[in-house]
């Protein structure tokens, strides 16, 4: 036994929802990570009867929900100063996904840090800091971990670590975000950030665009990434990511889930699943 389990970013995949997460179940997936949804459609995972539907798929099918995905933070980012509208949504949203995570037994939840929310300046990295720390206080009895996924330098993920100061607090680790934000070696990221993570994305790409190739084809250097996930063992779920709903991937195929199963078995294939 490798220790490794494959899941699927439900946000890339051709179908979504419940129904989605059953049909990653059936072409092979063990885990799904799921999101909770936009402010403006009341954050939909907050409500109940959506969880169940969730829960029951997870129980019916054998899928783990591995993690719940706070994407609202792209719009509302952890940047923004508590006391302004945008700040107060993004810390709402980390509490409704929080309070989602710990009703449906998930053990992460997991805070993204770009667009709105990328942590460009000094101001906006005190700002992030200040918002996981509240939260992983509001986290404490609810046995959820916090994972933040960022772009920043091997040094400042680092210092964010020890300025949180946290047990419940780690990494969502990304085969393909770090070459976009300019690294040359993100397999060198990853043996620096091993300790820290605890789930890990797996997308790939050419000509800098995000998720745009078929894992180990692109220009990212996944095959090195690989080797220090095989190396490190620093986690025990390896997400696909790639957008196989979107161009150019989802022109790979007309039938969109095959473009998934060639992912699946270049995964298998390097961790020997």
């Amino acid at each position: 036994m490798n220790g490794f389990q494959l899941g699927i970013c439900m946000w890339g995949f051709p179908m979504q929802g419940p129904t989605g997460v059953r049909m990653a179940a059936e072409i092979g997936f063990a885990g799904a990570e799921i999101d909770l949804g936009p402010y403006e459609n009341g954050y939909p995972l907050s409500n109940p009867r959506i969880q169940n539907e969730y829960r029951n798929v997870s129980r019916d099918f054998g899928i783990a929900i591995t993690s719940i995905a706070v994407e609202l933070l792209n719009c509302y980012g952890l940047t923004n100063p508590l006391d302004t509208r945008k700040g107060m949504i993004a810390m709402e949203g980390c509490q409704r996904a929080i309070d989602a995570a710990a009703q449906m037994e998930v053990p992460v939840v997991q805070l993204p840090s770009f667009n709105d929310g990328a942590i460009l300046d000094e101001e906006g990295f005190l700002n992030t800091c200040e918002k996981i720390r509240l939260l992983c206080e509001y986290a404490e009895g609810a046995g959820v971990i916090l994972a933040t996924e960022n772009a920043l330098s091997i040094g400042d993920s680092l210092r964010m670590m020890e300025e949180v100061n946290c047990s419940g607090f780690k990494m969502m680790f990304d085969t393909q975000n770090y070459f976009l934000a300019g690294v040359s070696d993100t397999a060198e990221y990853l043996r620096e950030l091993a300790p820290y993570v605890v789930q890990i994305h797996l997308k790939d790409g050419y000509h800098r665009k995000l998720s745009s190739a078929l894992l180990g084809t692109g220009e990212s250097g996944f095959m090195e990434t690989a080797a220090v996930i095989r190396e490190t063992a620093c986690s025990e779920w390896l997400l696909l990511e790639n957008y196989y709903n979107q161009e150019p991937l989802s022109r790979l195929d007309a039938d969109q889930f095959e473009i998934v199963k060639k992912d699946m078995e270049i995964v298998k294939r390097i961790f020997e699943l």
